[in-house]
């Protein structure tokens, strides 16, 4: 009988363990990706264009030289992040960045929609994005500008709701998705642009 309830604990304590260590080993190898992409995007803006890009030789690279043109970064000061925007939403580019959700979206016209996972911990991804307060600014930062936005609305939504995403006559905003803590609904927050300025 001692010995079964040993047993027992000790597959408790590996269990736990396996539990605890799966999203460290997952954020880890997200976090070499997210260096990879880095890398790959420095070597991008250094190049004059005229030669492709050596991008084979850095290591846990999974994006293409085509799925690096154009990337955005959003930056929310309020909860302390800057992070790429990747062209495409598919499941592996939201494990390394934020990624746009609908396609040919041109900032500062429409509807500009974002989407981003909530990430394991506080301060990765949009983990911590439906504590953005309503007159809060963020940053669409897209080639030489800066799309400047205002927080207008939070809000907690279906994941049917799909109108969110729609243009709005007269209106050029963004829309910043991400999924609820239980992933059972989505965490909707709206901007409309305030200004465009040159980027620094």
């Amino acid at each position: 009988m001692k010995n079964k309830k040993s047993f027992i604990g000790i597959l408790l304590l590996i269990t736990g363990l396996v539990l605890v260590s799966f999203p460290l080993y997952v954020e880890w190898n997200q976090n070499k990706e997210v260096k990879a992409m880095e890398q790959a995007l420095s070597l991008i803006a250094e190049s004059d264009g005229t030669e492709p890009v050596a991008l084979e030789q850095i290591a846990n690279l999974s994006l293409t030289e085509k799925q690096l043109q154009n990337v955005m970064e959003l930056e929310i000061p309020y909860i302390n992040i800057k992070q790429h925007i990747l062209s495409e939403t598919t499941d592996e580019n939201l494990n390394i960045a934020l990624t746009q959700i609908k396609p040919n979206q041109q900032p500062g016209i429409g509807n500009f929609t974002v989407a981003g996972h909530r990430g394991y911990r506080d301060g990765r991804h949009f983990s911590n994005l439906a504590e953005v307060p309503i007159g809060e600014k963020v940053y669409l930062h897209a080639g030489d500008q800066t799309y400047i936005y205002e927080i207008s609305s939070s809000e907690v939504i279906e994941p049917t709701f799909v109108e969110v995403l729609n243009d709005t006559a007269g209106k050029d905003e963004i829309t910043l998705i991400t999924c609820t803590v239980s992933g059972a609904k989505r965490v909707a927050v709206k901007g409309e642009l305030v200004e465009v300025v040159e980027r620094e």
